[in-house]
């Protein structure tokens, strides 16, 4: 399987446009990498890939990745889309699509309901599109096997923000030869599922958006804690640091990083930390060619 990083940043991007934290002043003077929002493409074969979440980003991203532009005329690589949620960093890059003949659309029915209920979504819906959902079984996506893993999550603020079953999804994404990836950008809580699956996986991905509960609080950003936003924390109790304890694969990542997570700054404290773990943060832009059961694959970023 192959599986590149298209984005590996949480709304906004890094540097967000309407902020000047050390971070996104660091990227701004390319002392730190830029970063576009959290995505990532997979391929059974090389030749047809999914998008994991399509950000408003997309279309840069595409361009970057020679594997992903397009064949001739009118025709792309990308033959589907699946979506972990309904918020705008993740969905919206799906209206970028709107000139696709045939494209394949996949969901939790929470998150198509959600998204649905926006005339401009519709479309994809419709023949020659579909948009079908996951909710708790396995799919058989252009060669590759895709099983939802039911994570606790909310809802978008913009659809009410509450609480319902489906709001958020991991998704487990395996090929024909039996290797594994875990791709979970987003969740609110650490639980038993999302654990479990992450043992089972060869590479790793999970949501890094913030460091603790309080970031964006204590660093005069925001004013909500990062469980009240639908992330759980790196650090802390309940920290999502403690899903990696149990991992053994090498590749283990963060991603959805925000702008105001201190472990963006190598030098950091927290960036120490991660590195003792064994974990790293993803990087836009890094191509990885995995293989079952192993504790390695061939990275290059």
């Amino acid at each position: 399987m192959q599986v590149h990083v298209l984005g590996s940043a949480a709304g906004g991007g890094v540097p967000q446009w309407n902020c000047a934290c050390s971070n996104c002043a660091a990227a701004r003077d390319n002392r730190l990498p830029h970063r576009t929002q959290a995505s990532i493409a997979a391929s059974a074969d090389g030749e047809t890939w999914v998008l994991f979440n399509a950000s408003t980003d997309v279309r840069a991203q595409i361009e970057r990745d020679s594997a992903l532009t397009p064949r001739g005329v009118r025709r792309s690589p990308i033959a589907a889309v699946v979506l972990t949620d309904a918020n705008i960093d993740h969905a919206a890059g799906l209206l970028d699509f709107r000139q696709a003949g045939s494209l394949n659309v996949y969901s939790s029915g929470a998150v198509r309901a959600t998204l649905l209920d926006n005339p401009m979504f519709e479309p994809f819906s419709r023949s020659p599109r579909a948009w079908e959902t996951t909710d708790g079984v396995e799919t058989a996506i252009a060669g590759l096997r895709v099983t939802p893993v039911a994570v606790p999550g909310s809802l978008p603020a913009y659809a009410g923000g509450a609480r319902v079953d489906g709001a958020m999804t991991a998704y487990s994404i395996e090929d024909g030869k039996g290797a594994r990836v875990l791709y979970a950008p987003v969740f609110a809580e650490v639980c038993v599922e999302l654990a479990r699956a992450a043992r089972d996986a060869d590479a790793v991905f999970l949501d890094g958006s913030f460091w603790t509960d309080d970031e964006l609080i204590s660093a005069g950003l925001g004013t909500r804690t990062a469980r009240e936003m639908g992330h759980a924390p790196i650090a802390g109790d309940g920290g999502s640091l403690s899903i990696f304890a149990g991992v053994r694969t090498q590749h283990k990542y963060y991603t959805h990083i925000n702008n105001s997570n201190p472990a963006l700054d190598p030098a950091s404290a927290q960036a120490a930390t991660l590195r003792a773990a064994g974990v790293r943060i993803a990087e836009d832009g890094a191509v990885f060619r995995l293989h079952p059961s192993q504790a390695k694959a061939n990275a290059d970023a």
